[in-house]
């Protein structure tokens, strides 16, 4: 969080960043799961639901984290608050009790995790770098 905080508000590319995908961790891996987006930027998640081969989200996740509930916290929330800019927040779930433990190891993640989460951000970062709103 300190080097995202560090890169929005001092480096100077951060100037150039239009949107942002803000890829998470609280499991070893599976389905990764769009938890917070925005904020108010339907454009966003509606190109991740329109061009994502496996699409995963849902708002409980946004509404646990925004309230406070879940004690954590992730980049997503210094590039939404101090830069202003739109995104995705993404996460792994699968396995939570192995994250950040000696158990937490190659073998644990579950085949297909890298390659499903990569097809997904392939697709909505070619679609989001051709599209109009950027621009």
């Amino acid at each position: 969080i300190s080097a995202a905080h560090g890169f929005i508000t001092q480096h100077v590319w951060a100037e150039q960043i239009r949107a942002f995908i803000n890829l998470e961790a609280c499991g070893s891996g599976g389905r990764e799961l769009v938890f917070q987006t925005g904020p108010g930027h339907p454009w966003l998640v509606a190109a991740y639901a329109q061009v994502a081969p496996h699409p995963f989200a849902s708002v409980i996740g946004q509404e646990l984290f925004q309230s406070g509930v879940i004690p954590a916290d992730t980049d997503f929330r210094i590039f939404r608050d101090f830069g202003k800019i739109p995104g995705l927040d993404i996460a792994y779930m699968k396995n939570g009790y192995v994250y950040h433990t000696k158990y937490d190891t190659e073998e644990s993640i579950p085949a297909g995790s890298i390659q499903g989460a990569g097809d997904n951000l392939l697709a909505v970062v070619q679609h989001i770098a051709q599209s109009e709103i950027l621009a």
